[in-house]
């Protein structure tokens, strides 16, 4: 059996194979298929002298939603990134952390990104690429009645959910997506996944 896992195609290709296969705890090494991208490679097999492992830390995701009139929760664990949002409407956030900055506000949505996911829709949203030592999140807003662009301890996130539509949350792109969500908690996890780089310098200058 190999000792790694190899994952051919593009950033998202390597996110689903590490939902799927993570609980191996094998590291991946991602081949890159013609697109552009962070985490692949454009060799397609490891240079074992003068390759790099770096670690990945995992982002716990509780979530609560009604489905077919009844109350559900369930746990994903994210490796970029997930927004909460009701593009069609506002939201009242109502949020919980230690460091007590979010509070309450309204918007279309919120952003929440680790480390590595900080240069994805973080970035695009104006927000801090952070570095990939750090733990901490990346905190934005999508048209938020007050100006949400924070880096916040990966401490428990508690969010409140109102509006009168359909608030939907999105975890690592369409991995997973729930409707009419009501409430949703974050932590961090104990959870890294390894990631095998070949030029660990050229990924590292991407994040520039």
């Amino acid at each position: 059996k190999e000792n790694y896992i190899l994952a051919v195609g593009g950033d998202g290709t390597l996110i689903r194979a590490i939902h799927k296969f993570g609980k191996l705890k094998k590291p991946f090494f991602g081949v890159a298929a013609g697109t552009a991208n962070f985490l692949m490679n454009e060799e397609n097999e490891i240079n074992f002298e003068t390759c790099k492992i770096l670690e990945f830390n995992l982002l716990k995701v509780k979530v609560y939603y009604v489905e077919e009139k009844t109350n559900k929760i369930e746990t994903i664990y994210a490796f970029n990134d997930l927004i909460v949002g009701e593009f069609n409407g506002w939201i009242d956030f109502k949020c919980e952390h230690q460091e007590n900055i979010l509070g309450n506000f309204k918007g279309a949505g919120l952003l929440i990104s680790t480390a590595q996911g900080s240069t994805g829709a973080n970035k695009n949203n104006h927000g801090t690429i952070i570095p990939l030592s750090s733990k901490h999140w990346a905190v934005t807003g999508v048209m938020t009645n007050r100006n949400i662009n924070y880096v916040i301890e990966p401490n428990e996130l508690i969010m409140e959910l109102e509006s009168r539509g359909n608030i939907k949350i999105n975890v690592d792109g369409k991995h997973f997506e729930r409707n009419n969500v009501y409430k949703v908690i974050l932590n961090k996890s104990d959870i890294n996944i390894q990631v095998i780089f070949n030029d660990l310098k050229k990924f590292q200058d991407k994040r520039k």
